[in-house]
């Protein structure tokens, strides 16, 4: 066990914590008045017995599970695979962590404070908060804790966490305070107490006992660890509130798993924390297409709950269960419209749509800069020049929000397009053509130019250098010097292998395809010369949006490869995966031995493709197999060098 876990008040950072409730002008305070040692030592010694006593109201009922003969992906069985869980009821029910039902196990073990093991079963998960129902048979009645129907944390309170370390008598106890309520899209408390796994699926409680929640090992979405115990005695954990637990312990007793409730909706800013919950895009065969959300429809309310920002949206809709009711006030244009619809477990997967259009924001309006040939966009026979007005009826706000409704359009369907040229306002019905498969043209307008007409003079480009705050990574980026007069069409980021240290060696070999295909690259050195390391991740994030704002390019005009082995496209993968609000797109090589990062299903406010050197029958490699599943398209590109990734980095843009 790790050395920072808790066992019994040994280790409580007293003094630390006082001084963090108390607030840095206490702090002062203290400093000028030094509290006289013996009443320091009482107040430490009142607040250890309030901690102790906190804990020892839940203790009995916190067991330890222990599983026995968990199957590793490798074929091996796990040695050590100890957690807890918390009896909710005498007769052996026992609320515990998601880590006891994520992977296979010859037999789940139940071992009491006073030693007693018991075999449990697995009756239900509610796989949208990251915990399972376990069943005993005890022969004698448990100690168990009440779940309250009902609680009202304050941030900033006092929060003991409990758990139970095998062959310890006492148990394992944590204090810190709580940081935050509502966290994970409205799932989740969240506490500053630090914890590992032998705490996941104990309880979290306030300094009088009463319980507040049960700890799991979930964590936000773009996290990226490897394992959902990668943020253990980190400062931050989270826990589900007790009462939201009893709400589903009866449906859950009778054998019913809980799923997170998808309603399909697709958000119109990019910035959650930006006023406004307009939506862009409404999926196919959803509840929110069987209520008859539109796009540009702006939420008011969710269950008379007043909403402003994407975030509350997020929020609000995060403490729904797939079956649950949930009603709405939109705003349409310049009316109030009630929609109401039953939330769904699961979406048909995204099948990413396209036209094969490339289009700029000019004077207000959406207009088409070029069209690629033998795509759907010119077979309805638009043009470059085109203005494009209205989709399906409704006015086209933004080049994102058209993005998206394409994206997750109806393969089987077509959308009215209204449009001007000229003069003429005209109309059109476009169907799509799917992102995956074998790599764009690019339009004719495109080949003309990388061709060169020899009449003009070639424009300037040049290498500088990209210095991020609190990183260690070389990068230097080759783009032209007058970007006025040389605007660029995409960025690649490019992705070192370890052991190379000159970035700027780096991109010796990208600039001539750079100058071909209008796209600049960034070449990143990995910190250690022996690996990349997963931290690295929001660091190449951060330059990837900084380049994008420097070079006025959107994240959906930035890709990310690796360079010449297998680490540094593996890497590669590994942001794309956690840092898709900077990146859209990765090129790998197919042989890597993929990151273990957990992969959710593509989210088409923020989607991903992915590139491989494929011919058009061969089949996926192992690892990217389930990807088509989860809704990743995969693009099937000829090889790795330059000119082939940086065509792929062009098409990124297109719609």
């Amino acid at each position: 066990m790790d050395s920072q876990a808790t066992i019994g008040l040994m280790n409580i950072d007293r003094k630390s914590l006082i001084l963090r409730r108390l607030g840095v002008s206490c702090f002062l305070l203290l400093l000028a008045f030094p509290v006289v040692g013996v009443a320091e030592d009482d107040f430490l010694l009142t607040e250890a017995q309030a901690v102790r006593k906190a804990a020892d109201q839940v203790a009995p009922a916190v067991v330890r599970v222990e599983l026995v003969g968990v199957a590793e992906s490798t074929g091996e069985v796990a040695a050590d695979a100890s957690t807890v869980g918390t009896v909710v009821d005498p007769d052996g029910w026992i609320v515990a962590s998601s880590l006891v039902g994520d992977r296979p196990s010859a037999s789940i073990l139940i071992v009491s404070a006073d030693g007693t093991r018991q075999t449990a079963k697995i009756v239900a998960k509610d796989l949208h908060r990251e915990w399972v129902l376990l069943k005993t048979e005890p022969k004698e009645p448990m100690a168990a804790v009440k779940l309250p129907t009902s609680i009202d944390p304050t941030v900033g309170q006092y929060t003991v966490a409990v758990g139970r370390v095998e062959g310890a008598a006492e148990p394992a106890i944590s204090v810190g305070i709580l940081s935050a309520v509502g966290r994970l899209r409205g799932r989740a408390l969240q506490t500053d107490a630090r914890v590992s796994p032998v705490y996941y699926g104990g309880p979290l409680v306030d300094i009088r006992g009463n319980l507040l929640g049960i700890l799991v090992p979930a964590m936000p979405a773009a996290a990226g660890a490897d394992e959902k115990s990668g943020w253990y005695d980190s400062g931050i954990a989270f826990a589900i509130p007790a009462d939201v637990i009893a709400a589903r312990l009866e449906k859950m007793k009778a054998g019913e798993d809980v799923q997170a409730g998808l309603l399909g909706i697709v958000s119109g800013a990019s910035d959650p924390f930006v006023l406004g919950t307009k939506i862009d895009a409404v999926r196919p065969r959803s509840p929110a297409a069987r209520a008859g959300f539109l796009p540009n429809d702006e939420i008011l309310e969710i269950n008379g709950t007043p909403v402003k920002y994407q975030y509350q949206v997020r929020q609000e809709m995060g403490r729904f269960d797939a079956g649950e009711s949930v009603s709405f006030k939109v705003r349409r244009e310049d009316k109030t419209v009630d929609l109401q619809t039953e939330l769904t477990d699961s979406i048909p997967p995204l099948e990413m749509q396209a036209w094969g259009v490339y289009v700029k924001e000019s004077e207000g309006e959406i207009e088409v800069v070029a069209i690629e040939p033998d795509s759907k966009a010119a077979a309805a026979d638009l043009a470059p020049g085109d203005r494009l007005l209205q989709l399906a009826g409704q006015p086209i706000r933004s080049i994102d929000a058209l993005r998206n409704q394409v994206a997750i359009a109806d393969p089987e369907g077509g959308l009215e397009l209204t449009y001007r040229r000229g003069e003429s306002e005209m109309t059109a019905t476009l169907g799509t053509q799917p992102v995956a498969g074998m790599l764009s043209k690019l339009p004719e307008q495109e080949k003309a130019k990388e061709a060169g007409s020899g009449e003009q003079k070639p424009a300037e480009w040049s290498v500088s250098e990209l210095t991020l705050t609190d990183a260690a990574n070389s990068i230097s980026y080759f783009s032209p010097t007058d970007l006025e007069k040389t605007p660029v069409e995409g960025l690649l980021i490019v992705l070192l292998d370890p052991g190379k240290k000159e970035s700027e060696e780096g991109l010796e070999k990208w600039k001539s395809a750079a100058k071909k295909y209008d796209v600049a690259v960034a070449v990143v050195a990995s910190a250690s010369e022996q690996r990349w390391t997963p931290a690295e991740a929001q660091d190449i994030g951060r330059a990837a949006a900084q380049l994008g704002k420097q070079l006025n390019l959107t994240r959906n005009a930035i890709g990310v490869s690796g360079d010449s082995q297998g680490p540094s496209f593996a890497m590669a993968l590994v942001v794309a995966i956690t840092q898709k609000e900077a990146v859209s797109g990765v090129a790998t090589t197919t042989d890597i031995k993929p990151p273990a990062i957990r992969l959710r299903e593509n989210d088409p406010e923020s989607s991903l493709q992915i590139a491989l050197p494929l011919t058009v029958k061969a089949e996926l490699p192992p690892w990217a197999g389930g990807l088509p599943r989860l809704g990743f398209p995969i693009v099937r590109i000829s090889d790795l060098t330059p000119s082939s990734v940086l065509h792929w980095v062009r098409t990124l843009s297109r719609i």
